[in-house]
């Protein structure tokens, strides 16, 4: 059909605008109206939508987007000030989360070993797009829970093209893990020395020389071309578009332009973000509230707990106080974009059910819902709980 995408983005934004309207009067959060837009426009709700494939490509987009402007707020020299939450605390929640996950799995539904640990890689991975946007919202970035949450979504955002590789070598096909893993390394190191030259030396030298024309549209399409050519360049090193998206954030965030930068994109990220909650409705079938719903209750709260107990544990690790780890690990206590991903790959090497795939989707689309809620309550945990400590103690 010649307007074909037209026609599909036509009728994404007018479901959606009647949906968040109605959530408007029930006082329901956006991102719910989006994924709900998501199920209605599902293939399995009906086939009218059946082939809106460009969806997912807008939604990679919004995630770029997203992981972009989080660069320009943030800059090389505010990593570096938390380092230690990246490579320590990232580390400590995602091999944490692994664990425990694939331990109570086995132990409570034993199966194989290799189906076990996949669904650690599952659980092991946060939603970067809702918390971040929901932190932001509330100019919670530059706290100290702030900061070790997004040091964590970072690493995990990294940590996404080791678990692909470990997939196919959990079902038993692939080579090498060891080769896999130190080719990755060295992506990393290369990576690192390309941002470095082009943050000191290219890009400065690239956005001053477009400035002297004081266009701000010239402005915009440079940096467009900044990050997109960046982006594609990291994945062309087997990374993913989103780090790459991040990394060219943190380069313009360097220079003089980076208020600019975000005042050009940040209406942009909106409406690409609001097509990347829409796509995860979509890969819902809501039938599967009918036929699982114990099954889906059980496992929404085995995930919010397990996540939780990771994400308190890695703080503690680093030594935070107890108000600061408990909201650290609720505000992560969610399924993360990427795991998506892994979910696919995980059912084509059949280390994941067709059914057991709808359930994961259903309960971390219910995860994603009440995330923003949790994370705005997430300071306030400490003090509720410990109100019955004291009275206890008192007694």
């Amino acid at each position: 059909m010649q307007h074909h995408i037209l026609i599909n983005i036509c009728a994404i934004f007018g479901v959606a605008t009647a949906v968040i309207i109605v959530c408007k009067f029930l006082k329901i959060r956006y991102i719910i109206g989006y994924l709900i837009t998501g199920v209605l426009l599902s293939p399995n709700t009906t086939s009218y939508f059946a082939d809106m494939d460009e969806v997912e490509v807008y939604a990679e987009i919004g995630i770029i987007l997203l992981l972009f402007t989080v660069g320009l707020e943030f800059s090389f020299a505010n990593l570096k000030r938390i380092k230690n939450y990246v490579l320590i605390g990232g580390a400590s929640q995602v091999l944490l989360t692994i664990f425990l996950t694939a331990g109570f799995i086995w132990l409570m539904m034993r199966p194989s070993i290799e189906e076990s640990f996949f669904w650690g890689f599952l659980y092991a991975l946060s939603s970067t797009a809702i918390v971040v946007k929901t932190l932001q919202d509330r100019n919670k970035m530059a706290t100290q829970h702030g900061k070790f949450i997004l040091a964590i979504l970072l690493f995990q955002d990294i940590m996404i093209v080791p678990l692909m590789l470990f997939t196919p070598l959990l079902a038993g096909a692939g080579g090498n893990a060891g080769e896999e893993l130190l080719w990755l390394l060295g992506k990393l190191v290369l990576m690192g020395g390309i941002a470095y030259a082009l943050a000191r030396f290219v890009i400065p030298f690239f956005l001053k020389t477009v400035m002297k024309i004081q266009s701000q549209e010239v402005f915009l399409i440079a940096t467009v071309f900044i990050v997109t050519g960046i982006a594609l360049l990291t994945e062309k090193l087997g990374l993913s578009l989103a780090l790459g998206a991040f990394i060219a954030g943190l380069i313009i965030a360097e220079t003089d332009y980076n208020r600019m930068a975000i005042s050009c994109f940040l209406p942009f990220r909106y409406v690409f973000m609001s097509f990347f909650f829409i796509s995860m409705g979509m890969l819902l079938d809501y039938r599967i509230f009918l036929t699982d719903v114990l099954w889906i209750v059980f496992w929404f709260f085995f995930a919010l707990l397990i996540k939780a107990a990771a994400g308190i544990l890695a703080a503690k690790i680093l030594k935070m106080n107890w108000s600061t780890a408990l909201a650290i690990g609720f505000s992560i206590a969610q399924i993360g974009e990427f795991s998506f991903v892994l979910a696919q790959s995980g059912l084509e090497y059949e280390l994941i059910s067709k059914n057991n795939y709808q359930i994961f989707l259903a309960v971390s689309i219910l995860l994603m819902s009440v995330t923003p809620f949790i994370v705005n309550n997430a300071e306030k945990i400490h003090p509720v709980l410990s109100k019955p400590l004291k009275l206890t103690s008192g007694v």
